[in-house]
């Protein structure tokens, strides 16, 4: 059951719970979302010997095995990161928020923030990395409208290195780069790069421009529209 789950459902992460800023976790193998209820015991009199119970308090958990995609030996799906920057962290910076959905459009949908629990599976020399990723629902479970019907603008995450010239190379990461646009879809300011090359849907290697130092603002726009511009400071 769980491994038809994997297939049916995708997950997302976000650091906020706000549109614009949900990223996809990928290489997931294993799924398992459930409800942990307390049950209180009902017995009287009037129930004729037979036990009775009442739920009296509810919340969600959802556990996700998921192997380490990578990029020239570097893990790198931001979803999968933004998880793992959870470790031995506390408050806040020990959340995430999640949701999980059916990826054919049925209204099985749900979102919820969680305590992140971030731990390897696998470690033998034969085995591949996997990942078991645990998410204990802190406060409400929300029923949601399914929103993995529509695709989206991208996101940007990260940009390395700071500072590059014109010239150099900058490795942008993030999400929903693949169908960039082909002319004008990666910017750095107003100008657009050079030329950039899309690795993978969170992935791409762009050239700076000729331009002054300071701030260059990178946008990257793919046929469903522009990325939130990411803050950047180019060198000259």
């Amino acid at each position: 059951m769980s491994k038809s789950l994997a297939r049916r459902f995708k997950v997302q992460v976000s650091p906020t719970g706000l549109d614009g800023s949900w990223l996809g976790l990928a290489g997931i193998n294993d799924l398992s979302p459930t409800e942990n209820p307390t049950v209180q015991g009902t017995d009287d009199y009037d129930t004729d010997g037979f036990n009775g119970f009442e739920k009296t308090m509810t919340g969600g958990k959802l556990v996700a095995k998921v192997t380490r995609p990578t990029t020239a030996g570097i893990p790198s799906d931001p979803g999968q990161e933004l998880c793992r920057a959870t470790r031995f962290q506390f408050n806040d910076a020990a959340r995430v928020y999640v949701r999980w959905f059916d990826r054919f459009g049925a209204d099985e949908a749900y979102s919820m923030l969680a305590l992140v629990d971030w731990n390897p599976s696998k470690t033998g020399v034969a085995d591949v990395e996997e990942i078991t990723i645990t998410f204990t629902g802190d406060g409400v479970v929300s029923k949601i409208d399914n929103p993995g019907t529509a695709d989206a603008a991208p996101i940007i995450t990260a940009a390395s290195p700071s500072g590059a010239a014109q010239g150099a190379q900058v490795t942008i990461t993030g999400q929903g780069f693949l169908g960039t646009v082909a002319t004008t879809g990666v910017k750095f300011g107003a100008t657009n790069a050079t030329s950039w090359v899309v690795l993978s849907d969170s992935l791409i290697v762009a050239v700076v421009p000729a331009g002054s130092a300071g701030a260059a603002n990178i946008v990257v726009t793919n046929a469903v529209g522009a990325s939130t511009a990411f803050s950047y400071t180019r060198g000259a």
